[in-house]
């Protein structure tokens, strides 16, 4: 093998290079070897987006631990599809959805039980009270077991489509506050509706207190596609 120059042009000043690094000839070529190799690593991680903050290995490892690392919030109206199917958007939807429905199931159970009977008098309403297959009795048991004048499942529901779409806007607020209107002229109904039934309101006033609760509830159906949109 020749023998290398150690000595760099650098004239009578020069200092060879292995007596300056403490190194034999054969040492020089070993380290030479080594940043070439790392010189040629360097090069082929560059090329393949390495050192790059917008794609390559970097991107790739973002993608994989960030859950809105597509753009959208996780279960998002713009995320992919939850285990059931839905997009974020159509999950708000269905939640607010079936919370209108439960309201307006009560209050068709209600005016079921309460029908067109009334009684002539208070003492007649208390009579037929006794009786747990009159409509009296069937009313007061059912503003019991079904917790008309307390459910506040609206709010639970109303926190969850936000959860699953993502946002939590002024349409799903609107939402809110037709759904505690709705609750509220429904416990008001059947406050009437018992006085109806003892003889203290008129068939008038029962119509007017039920055509609020449906008002309402068409509301809150209605706001339904603003708040998930």
């Amino acid at each position: 093998m020749p023998k290398i120059d150690w000595t760099p042009g650098l004239g009578r000043r020069g200092r060879p290079l292995r007596r300056v690094l403490g190194m034999g000839q054969r040492q020089g070529l070993i380290v030479l070897s080594g940043l070439a190799a790392v010189i040629v690593l360097l090069a082929v991680i560059s090329a393949l987006g390495g050192f790059d903050d917008s794609g390559g290995v970097a991107a790739d490892y973002r993608g994989r631990t960030d859950p809105n690392a597509d753009g959208g919030a996780a279960g998002g109206a713009d995320g992919a599809a939850g285990a059931d199917g839905l997009t974020g958007s159509a999950e708000a939807s269905k939640l607010l959805t079936a919370s209108v429905q439960h309201y307006a199931g009560l209050f068709a159970d209600g005016q079921k039980i309460v029908g067109t009977t009334h009684y002539p008098d208070a003492a007649a309403y208390g009579k037929a009270f006794l009786d747990k297959k009159s409509p009296a009795a069937a009313l007061s048991a059912f503003r019991i077991s079904s917790s008309l004048e307390s459910d506040t499942s609206y709010l639970a529901a109303g926190n969850k489509a936000g959860a699953a779409y993502g946002h939590h806007h002024s349409a799903l607020n609107q939402w809110t506050r037709d759904m505690e209107q709705a609750r509220a002229d429904l416990a008001s109904w059947v406050e009437t509706a018992v006085q109806y039934q003892q003889a203290a309101a008129k068939q008038a006033d029962l119509d007017a207190a039920a055509s609020l609760v449906t008002q309402d509830l068409a509301k809150a159906q209605a706001d339904i596609g603003p708040a998930v949109s």
